[in-house]
Parts: C-alpha cells; sequence; structure tokens
C-alpha cells in the first residue's frame, strides 16, 4: 500500500472511535498459520481477506484463519449470491494493485461478508494492505468500516477446522 493510502488508513481507523493498532512484523505472513504463530493468538483470531468475484462484481470476505478451506458453493446458498468464486491472482491486481495477502481489512469499497466465528475474539489480526503491517481490530468495526456489509455463517468444505473442531 503507498504512504498515502497507509495515511488515509490511519485517519479512518482514528476518527472510526474504534480501538486499534496498526503493528509492524518484520516478516512478510503469508498464511493465517504463520500469522498466528508470529503473534502468539489463536489460529481464529487471524482474519484473511479474501477477494471474491460474482455476478459481475468483486465482493470481500473475511474470514476466520480456523477454516482450511471455504465451501463456496454453500456459501452461494446461504447468502444467495450465485457464482460465488476467489478472484484470480491477476485479477486482484489489475483491479486493486495487490497481490493475494496483501488484501486490507477495508477500504476496497466492496461488499463484504464477515465471518461470525471472528466474533468469538475482541480482536482479529488481519492484512493492512501493507505486507510490513498488520492490523489488530475488534470484528465489529470490520462491519462499519466496510460497505454492504453483513455477517455470515462461512461454511467450511473440509471436514475440520485447523482447531481439529467439527465444521
Amino acid at each position: 500500500m503507498q504512504m498515502k493510502s497507509l495515511s488515509k488508513m490511519e485517519e479512518t481507523l482514528n476518527s472510526s472511535g474504534f480501538p486499534f493498532e496498526l503493528l509492524e512484523n518484520r516478516v512478510r505472513i503469508k498464511s493465517a498459520s504463520e500469522g498466528a504463530a508470529y503473534w502468539g493468538i489463536e489460529l481464529g483470531a487471524t482474519a484473511p481477506a479474501l477477494v471474491l468475484w460474482a455476478q459481475g462484481r468483486f465482493l470481500l470476505l473475511i474470514v476466520s484463519g480456523a477454516l482450511r478451506k471455504v465451501d463456496f458453493e454453500a456459501l452461494a446458498l446461504e447468502t444467495g449470491i450465485r457464482g460465488l468464486r476467489m478472484a484470480t491472482t491477476r485479477e486482484i491486481r489489475e483491479r486493486f494493485g495487490l497481490k493475494p495477502g496483501e488484501v486490507p481489512l477495508f477500504g476496497l469499497g466492496l461488499p463484504t461478508l464477515v465471518d461470525r466465528a471472528l466474533f468469538a475474539y475482541d480482536f482479529v489480526y488481519g492484512g493492512s494492505g501493507d505486507p510490513g503491517l498488520t492490523l489488530k481490530i475488534a470484528p465489529g468495526a470490520l462491519l462499519k468500516l466496510n460497505e454492504e456489509s453483513r455477517i455470515v455463517d462461512v461454511p467450511c468444505l473440509a471436514e475440520e477446522t485447523e482447531k481439529g473442531e467439527r465444521a
């Protein structure tokens, strides 16, 4: 994320009234597992932001890192959004100028689906748009900071989550 965008993000966060921290990570965090290990938190408190494509538009899905793999077919049934799929690396780069793993938790102006499982935590850790910074924020803030946001129960394709719980 360019300095101007990062400044705008900080300004938005400061004016939102939600508690947050922008945490500097000295290594590039490439997965929820790496983030949980680096910050010493539960895997479920990591919040990967996934860019999706459906019905001619992009959407943002913020999931609990404890989910192994999202069942997009079941998610489409739950949300009523047909044809949900992950956006390609190329689509993300061309539309937003970001690489997967750099997608911020807010600020893209996309309709947003937030995993209900994240609300089990006081704070979640996710992307800021800058690979060297992690955003720590209350999950409720994600509903206010994103457009057209709503809470969803994100279905897991795998039989178990990373914590070994039944999905």
